[in-house]
């Protein structure tokens, strides 16, 4: 079996896990060099009048030895639609991106000593369609087939991670506070049970609190910081039954500045320091899209993935039944659909969308006025449901005719529906 791997991709730095079935666990994957370690910055460096490149450390040094022209920021130089000019050379963003995903999954497959990869989530913190079809095509071009490559988001791999340990640790809420070079996040897990399949529901923020991690090189500015999370942590988990806390990021590779932090979270509660959950989630959701059966029996309801199921009823075979365009717990970048009916004396279409979280229906009401205007059921239109975010639902109804006596007139009524 070829390697099944996780691939945390953001702005400051980068991780890669890989999952390894005889183990029902995942391993992470470090840069070797004088100091193992699993954060890789996120740069890349030209070797000048060379064409070799290099990521993380190395890169830095190259670079900072005037040996070589480096690039960082590469997640937001892909939003940006950004370029670089090396040694007069114009490369775009995509192109960067590609030579350094294929480094980082280099060193997988060389830890391992194998070259397929049988199944591949990457993960980022937000989902931006630009950023995941570059990565889609930068894995497909190191050699990992298309159809083995899914994309995540960080609240996603979060849900994956934390439901894969020891149910003690999610028997409450669980809150995540993941400090790195671009801010402070907070993550809070909850499972809703009641329900079959158990909701796992997760939220990401963006705290105000955040700071740069350079003030944790001075004793004072330790002090500080130390001062800042105490006061969140009083703020954020106040009131709630929480029965885990876990810590990430670079800002919590020690935690030795963060006594008085420490002993307000610490407070009756199970505290971890996780060195890559991000990463681990994704080679945890990589390994359960080999399974038969999931391992992961829930809906997960996050930033990433549909928070509602979309439907709506059409008769078949004399019978009056639910057809559902889209489920809640999908990854909605994934979760398109199509079908085709035979309208019956309708002016509007009724599309259904019910909340996994609450359960209580709403309706969204289609107009069909666009239509061109034939005798009773001698239209035939196909029925097209997109998403551009979690929220945001794109519905096309496209006119097919009814064969030679009606032809197509291929119109479309297009409307989008927030959910």
């Amino acid at each position: 079996m070829g390697l099944i791997l996780g691939v945390d991709i953001c702005d400051d730095y980068s991780q890669i896990s890989a999952f390894i079935p005889e183990k029902n666990d995942v391993e992470q994957v470090a840069l070797p060099g004088e100091k193992m370690t699993e954060r890789i910055p996120s740069v890349i460096c030209k070797k000048k009048d060379a064409d070799e490149w290099l990521i993380g450390e190395e890169a830095y040094r190259v670079a900072l030895f005037g040996n070589g022209t480096l690039v960082d920021r590469l997640v937001k130089l892909i939003l940006k639609k950004g370029t670089a000019t090396i040694e007069g050379v114009k490369y775009n963003s995509e192109q960067l991106m590609t030579k350094f995903f294929g480094r980082v999954v280099e060193l997988a497959r060389s830890k391992y000593d194998e070259k397929s990869v049988e199944s591949m989530v990457i993960t980022v913190q937000e989902m931006e369609p630009r950023l995941n079809d570059i990565l889609i095509r930068a894995a497909v071009h190191c050699g990992v087939p298309r159809e083995k490559v899914h994309v995540y988001c960080h609240a996603e791999c979060c849900s994956y991670y934390i439901m894969a340990q020891n149910s003690e640790i999610w028997a409450n809420q669980v809150s995540l506070f993941d400090l790195r070079g671009t801010g402070l996040y907070y993550y809070e897990l909850k499972v809703i049970r009641g329900r079959k399949p158990l909701v796992v529901q997760t939220t990401r923020e963006k705290l105000e609190e955040g700071f740069s991690l350079d003030v944790l090189e001075s004793p004072s500015g330790e002090k500080l910081a130390d001062s800042i999370l105490t006061a969140c942590a009083d703020r954020v988990l106040s009131g709630k039954l929480i029965s885990a806390v876990l810590l990430s990021g670079k800002g919590f590779s020690t935690t030795d500045w963060a006594g008085s932090f420490l002993s307000t979270v610490c407070n009756r509660r199970r505290v971890f320091q996780t060195n890559q959950i991000f990463a681990d989630g994704a080679a945890f959701a990589a390994g359960d899209l080999m399974r038969e059966n999931t391992a992961f029996p829930y809906l997960f309801v996050c930033e990433g993935r549909l928070a509602s199921t979309v439907s709506l009823f059409a008769v078949y075979g004399g019978r009056r039944e639910s057809v559902v365009l889209s489920q809640a717990g999908t990854n909605w970048s994934e979760a398109g659909s199509s079908a085709e009916f035979i309208i019956d004396d309708l002016k509007n279409i009724e599309l259904s969308v019910v909340p996994a979280v609450t359960g209580r229906a709403s309706k969204i009401l289609i107009p069909l006025d666009e239509l061109p205007k034939r005798p009773n059921k001698t239209t035939r239109i196909e029925f097209i449901v997109s998403f551009s975010s979690e929220h945001l639902m794109t519905v096309r109804i496209i006119d097919r005719g009814f064969g030679d006596m009606f032809p197509a007139t291929d119109k479309v009524i297009r409307q989008e529906c927030s959910i």
